[in-house]
């Protein structure tokens, strides 16, 4: 029943007991998610690379532990039956069982029986074994409990039996331990030098106990985190960071601990490579002016940009490497921050691989007409290299001008009115701010607009009125200021005259001459009394008609003339403060009155006023008032006495509550006597009236009322500019009122007192603005801060706080190398360079000159020895040193610096002095050759080959060279390149190094060459050589290909031919003698083998022409086959090629063909078309010494005789025609072959008693027998004629020619005079007379050691025989 019951219970659907856990995610956003590990299985890694900080923005990015999924039970399927391959036991107590489920599951299509054993041991056990039955598609669990009774590790099997076989599964109980997975090895992404690049992986506890964990990482990785705890089944992120200091390839052995006392461990091999990240930078649409070549210091040039506009300009970063390139941009230091014209918004950034970036540099310049420079380092990140970008550019400001420097009004009738129109110009293309300093509704002058802004490359017409109220001469200089520009002085005269006063009328010729009178202390007289000095010659006219004091004869000083004033201190230096250029004439105190808060109905007491009359004769003074001005002076008009001063009062008399006022009261005093003409005797001695002005305001503000507050914008810079010592510097500033309500400012009372600021005060209506200028005397070099507030709307709350920075530029350099040079050791008589860099760190221009004595000019000199360094500019000069003997040399050499632009022979009023230490040393030394003896060796003519000159400078200096070749053998023709040439002839040598100097060999002709290639040391200073010195000998053979004929031998149908009868019919001692020789100019058209005709017979370019012949054979006959053995006899390697015409043609289209052919062009296309003669191989090449087979072939395909030439061609060497010919004859067909029809016997001394014996042969080329009888009579008659001696004796007259055979014929040859015997004999053939066609046989007997008398022979040619 128990049985039963469990079987029972077994039989149900299997439960896998898997359990699924979300795992979360390992990885970051940026990166492809991986599965966590299960089992064994590793854990897969996934990295990025990025400039990102080494440390997390949270701890998720450091650290995340998630628990994994189950462990998967591993099964597996034996005859059909799935089971696993292992239960196992974790976690276990001791006293406690604990029961696994062994399942199994049938897949196949019938029911299985399965037998199974219990485990052998008794901690493993299961219920009684019985067969099971298990149907298709069902599972069974089959029990098995452990009971532990130690801690121990336990293992068993269990043992399941088929009628197949049995197999069984393991049995596993563990204890709980430590264990920490990670993957063996990490290869991080490739990064350059400095950056940074990232990596994770993950760690896993597949252990059964927490686990505490601790990193190890070796330098340039970092783990993060280094420390940790794991759950069991928890796994962990790991960041690994890399961030390299060199460009090498790095691994290294990351090892975590962990377990009891932290003496497990677990490894992962780290690997990374770092890379020198590298950046090329160019302009983008580069100017002309820009400098952008490789090599040199790149120069980005602005050009020309207003003051206050901003001009912007890219440079291209490029990244060529294969890794991303950080990069940081930084500015020169040194350089005041508030003065920094040039910005880079860009400081840093990267470049991925292989592309680009454009970066903005923008240049905005606060000072007018300057030149400004500054530099920008573009770095890579690691500082490997960087890019020094010099950037240049030039401020300019608006040109404003008037058509008229003066608006003559001339007289008007007291009442009236007069209008006059000018223009105003623009010549620059700034835009320009402008306003007349001129309170228009309060002056009898007003101009129309007042203000206004003007584009570049305009005009503007401008309407001046002039409207007096009273009979007197007006005049009145009014300043035009402009933003970024100095001042325009613009006269107004006029005069006004009454029923009942009229005074003299002004003309602009008075006002040149009141401004020479100024000059010369005259015009502080009134015209009366200089009308009486003028008459009693106390004073003279000029040729200009001014006056003058009279010169004594002694005396040659010429009279005062006005001064060119600079229009900014025309302005400030006017009279009307403690500092002047001319004593005023007349003056008022005080020239600015605040009434303050003035609420009605009181109405504020007068001021009183001080008017001064410093001439020396009796002023009128008129005031000019309009009627609803709210302020006015009492008395309106008033005399003066010479020399004395009255009193006036100001009044003000609000109209309005609430409001703001400020105006400028205007009055004009004039000498009385001008009232009238009449009283003026001389024109010359017409002074014009002098303008006084009083700037007033105040407000009718009640007390606790609110000011309305100011809208405005103050464009002011921070810094003067600079400026030479003890001279004034000015800046403009630009007000703009932005309100919808008037607007008034003045200077306040505690502002710096060492800066003055004009116009002091003033109103602006809604959308005006003015123009203010300032100025102060730098003082000391360190940076000033001059401080002044302007008080808006007469509220002290709307105060506006004006900080500005002056210094006096000193006249200082910034020298390198703590300033010190040294020279490398110099050969005495040479020269050596070295560079000095230095730097003006102020704002102005300076001019340098060094001075080097006299009797140290001949061993130093600097380039350039004077010259003039722009603000903060670096200026790098080029020292040169030339020592005279050998030793220690040691130099202090002076430079003066003083401020540049000064007039010519003009003293500087300062000058600074620096003292230059320079250090050398001169000494001896030597080139030489690492080789004495340089052999090219054996080499074609005509050809090129190029060694290597290794020259050796082991001394301790540098030596500067110059390398002379002579050509000793053969001896050089004038006018004609060497065979010799060198890359180059002159050049420097660092000291103890090596140069390789090329040397390249073209020999025009087969001979043997030697050259000497001697060196001089040249001097630096005035490139002259010294003494020449051997440095090695060259040499070298030319020479030609030379290919030589070893041998012959004959196959086929020519087998019956004997070698030396072949030796003959192939005249290969004529073509070895011809190979023995140079190719002619016309043999070297074309040097190798090459398609170069169109015609079917290609033209020839030797005059060397030979005879192949293959002799005769019956038609169908095997062929006939020549074995040639080629050597290459000479000293190069070469090439060789059998040319037929077909090969020396170019391929043409069929319709570009010629269309008809004469019969040699057809026989030649038959023979080639057949391949009736063949060669193989047709080329080949051969080394010096090496031996090669040629085949030639005939094939007798057709009756008669074929020709066919062949170019035989040696690459670089000869070109000789070989005419191939063979015969061909019918089938039984008699034809014997003769090689010539003459022949030579070899020369026999005389008196010889054993005479050789000498053979001709006859060739049988048919394919019958035939039979040769030679007629003997002949030689009777020459016995006969000899003495009757036997000069000539035939052995075997008679004899048969069998079929493709040789026959002998054997002579002896027994001459007894030294002179040439010829005979004519006749031959016979089968039994027919003799042949019409006689054979010569010559022969030259000589005597004993006499060289025979050579005589010449007729080769090629086949002769028939008579047909029987």
């Amino acid at each position: 029943m128990l049985i039963e019951a469990a079987l029972s219970l077994l039989m149900r659907t299997r439960d896998s007991g898997d359990c699924t856990m979300n795992s979360g995610s390992c990885l970051s956003a940026s990166t492809v998610a991986f599965p966590t590990i299960t089992g064994s299985s590793m854990a897969m890694s996934a990295y990025s690379s990025s400039n990102a900080s080494a440390f997390p923005a949270s701890s998720m990015d450091t650290q995340l532990c998630f628990p994994k999924k189950q462990d998967k039970m591993k099964k597996r399927v034996i005859w059909d039956i799935e089971v696993a391959e292992e239960l196992q036991w974790k976690g276990w107590m001791l006293g406690k069982e604990i029961t696994k489920n062994l399942v199994l599951k049938n897949l196949s299509l019938k029911i299985q029986k399965i037998k199974y054993r219990p485990p052998k041991t008794k901690f493993f056990f299961t219920v009684v074994p019985q067969p099971i039955f298990l149907s298709p598609g069902l599972t069974l669990s089959l029990p098995v409990i452990f009971r532990p009774l130690e801690k121990k590790e336990y293992v068993d099997q269990l043992w399941l039996e088929k009628a197949e076989g049995m197999f069984c599964v393991d049995l596993r109980a563990t204890l709980p331990c430590h264990k920490l997975i990670c993957p063996p090895s990490l290869q991080l992404p490739m990064c350059a030098m400095g950056d940074m690049a990232e990596a994770w992986f993950c760690l896993e506890n597949v252990g059964d106990l927490p686990t505490f964990f601790t990193w190890e990482s070796p330098s340039p990785f970092q783990m993060l985190p280094t420390t940790g705890l794991l759950e069991p089944g928890q796994a962990c992120r790991i960041k690994v960071t890399f961030q390299p200091p060199m460009a090498v390839i790095y691994e290294a052995q990351a090892t975590c601990w962990y377990g009891e006392g932290s003496k497990q461990k677990s490894g992962i091999q780290l690997q990374a490579v770092a890379k020198c990240a590298q950046l090329l930078v160019s302009i983008k649409q580069r100017r002309p002016e820009d400098q952008d070549a490789e090599g040199f210091q790149k120069v980005l040039h602005f050009g020309t940009v207003a003051v206050g506009c901003t001009a912007e300009r890219q440079i291209k970063l490029y990244n060529p490497s294969a890794v991303s390139a950080p990069f940081r941009i930084e500015v020169a230091p040194d350089v005041l921050v508030k003065d920094q014209a040039f910005s880079c918004p860009t400081a840093h950034g990267i470049v991925p691989p292989g592309e680009k970036k454009f970066v903005s540099v923008f240049f905005r310049p606060e000072t007018l007409d300057v030149r400004t420079m500054d530099y920008l380092s573009i770095v890579p990140s690691g500082c490997a290299s960087q890019t020094l970008l010099k950037v240049i550019g030039f401020s300019r400001g608006p040109d404003l001008s008037l058509q008229h420097r003066c608006v003559d009004f001339s007289w008007v009738s007291l009442g009236t009115r007069s209008e006059q129109r000018l223009w105003m110009e623009n010549k620059s293309d700034c835009r320009a701010y402008f306003h007349f300093d001129i309170d228009c509704p309060e002056s009898v002058f007003s101009i129309r607009p007042a203000f206004g802004t003007l584009v570049g490359k305009a005009r503007m017409t401008l309407c001046c009125v002039f409207q007096p109220t009273q009979p007197i001469i007006y005049w009145r200089r009014v300043a035009c200021l402009i933003h970024h520009q100095d001042p325009l002085f613009l006269d107004l005269i006029g005069t006004c005259h009454s029923e009942s006063t009229k005074p003299a009328i002004l003309r602009p010729q008075h006002l040149t001459w009141y401004h020479t009178h100024l000059a010369r202390g005259l015009t502080l007289y009134p015209p009366d009394i200089l009308g009486i000095m003028l008459r009693e010659r106390k004073l003279e006219q000029d040729k200009n008609g001014a006056l003058m004091i009279p010169i004594e004869d002694s005396e040659d000083i010429p009279a005062p003339q006005y001064p060119l004033i600079p229009p900014m201190t025309e302005y400030f230096f006017d009279g009307t403060s403690d500092v002047a250029i001319f004593p005023p004439a007349v003056s008022i105190e005080p020239i600015e009155v605040d009434f303050g808060a003035c609420p009605r109905p009181q109405d504020p007491s007068p001021v009183p006023l001080c008017l001064m009359n410093h001439t020396n004769g009796k002023i009128t003074v008129a005031w000019t008032r309009r009627a609803d001005c709210p302020f006015w002076v009492t008395p309106n008009t008033c005399d003066v006495p010479p020399l004395k001063s009255t009193a006036l009062r100001l009044h003000f008399q609000p109209p309005h509550p609430n409001g703001l006022y400020a105006v400028e009261l205007e009055a004009f005093a004039v000498y009385k006597v001008l009232r009238s003409y009449n009283n003026i005797e001389e024109d010359c001695t017409v002074c014009p009236s002098w303008c006084l002005t009083l700037q007033v305001r105040g407000h009718s503000y009640c007390p606790g009322l609110e000011h309305h507050i100011p809208q405005y914008t103050l464009d002011a810079p921070k810094l003067f500019p600079a400026v030479s010592p003890s001279e004034p510097s000015y800046r403009s500033l630009l007000l703009v009122n932005k309100g919808s309500m008037l607007l008034t400012y003045s200077l306040a009372p505690k502002s710096s007192l060492d800066i003055s600021l004009r116009p002091r005060s003033g109103l602006l209506g809604p959308g005006a603005h003015k123009v203010l200028l300032t100025y102060t005397y730098p003082q000391g070099s360190s940076w000033k801060q001059h401080v002044f507030y302007l008080q808006f709307n007469s509220c002290p709350q709307y105060l506006k706080e004006v900080t500005m920075q002056s210094r006096e530029e000193p006249l200082q350099l910034k020298l390198d190398t703590c300033k010190s040079v040294f020279f490398k050791p110099t050969w005495v008589g040479c020269s050596s360079t070295s560079l000095f860099t230095f730097r003006n760190p102020s704002r102005l221009p300076l001019e340098f000159e060094w001075r080097v004595s006299q009797q140290h000019r001949k061993m130093l000199a600097v380039q350039p020895a004077r010259g003039i360094i722009q603000p903060n500019e670096s200026f790098t000069l080029t020292w040169t040193f030339s020592p005279l003997e050998e030793t220690k040399y040691l130099f202090r050499v002076g430079m003066w610096v003083w401020e540049a632009g000064l007039p010519p022979n003009t003293k500087p009023s300062a000058t600074t002095h620096y003292m230059l230490r320079l250090v050398g040393m001169g000494i001896t030394s030597s080139l030489s050759a690492q080789e004495k003896e340089l052999d090219f060796g054996n080499m074609l003519v005509n050809g090129k080959q190029t060694r290597m000159l290794v020259l050796l400078n082991d001394g301790d200096c540098t030596l500067h060279y110059r390398l002379f070749l002579e050509q000793s053998d053969p001896k050089a023709v004038e006018n004609s390149p060497l065979a010799l040439q060198l890359d180059r002839t002159e050049g420097s040598m660092p000291p103890r190094s090596q140069d390789a100097i090329c040397l390249t060999a073209c020999p025009k002709h087969r001979s043997q060459y030697s050259w000497t290639i001697s060196y001089a040391v040249v001097s630096h200073r005035d490139d002259k050589a010294g003494e020449k010195q051997e440095l090695c000998h060259v040499s070298l053979t030319a020479v030609y290909p030379l290919l030589s004929i070893l041998d012959i031998c004959s196959m086929g149908s020519a087998e019956g031919i004997t070698r030396k009868h072949l030796w003959h019919l192939f005249s290969l001692d004529l073509l070895n003698s011809y190979l023995e020789r140079d190719p002619t100019p016309w043999e070297l058209t074309y040097k190798v083998p090459t398609r170069h005709s169109t015609s079917q017979i290609p033209p020839v370019f030797t005059a060397l022409k030979l005879n192949f012949n293959f002799g005769a054979a019956p038609i169908d006959a095997p062929p006939s086959v020549v074995l040639l053995a080629l050597k290459n006899s000479g000293m190069v390697p070469l090439d060789w090629a059998f040319l037929f015409p077909s090969d020396q043609q170019i391929d043409l289209e069929l319709w570009a063909e010629k269309a008809e052919f004469d019969g040699t062009e057809l026989h030649q296309m038959r023979v080639q078309d057949n391949c009736i003669f063949s060669i193989s191989p047709k080329a080949g090449s051969l080394s010096p010494g090496q031996e090669q087979m040629v085949e030639l072939k005939y094939s007798h395909l057709f009756i008669g005789t074929d020709r066919l030439p062949v170019l035989f061609k040696v690459s670089h060497g000869r070109e000789i025609l070989l005419n191939f010919i063979g015969v061909t004859v019918k089938l039984e067909q008699k034809y014997v072959h003769f090689t010539s029809t003459s022949h030579q016997f070899i020369p026999v001394p005389i008196g010889d008693t054993l005479p050789p014996r000498q053979i001709y042969e006859l060739y049988n080329g048919g394919s019958v027998p035939v039979t040769y009888e030679i007629q003997t009579n002949i030689l009777s008659q020459v016995r006969e004629k000899n003495f009757d001696h036997p000069i000539f004796c035939c052995l075997n007259p008679k004899g048969e020619i069998q079929p493709g055979t040789t026959a002998r014929v054997f002579w002896i040859f027994s001459p007894i005079e030294a002179k040439t015997y010829t005979m004519y004999p006749s031959t016979s053939w089968d039994g027919t007379r003799p042949s019409s066609a006689s054979r010569e046989w010559a022969m030259t007997p000589t005597s004993w050691g006499t060289r025979p008398h050579s005589t010449t022979s007729l080769c090629g040619t086949t002769t028939p025989s008579t047909q029987g």
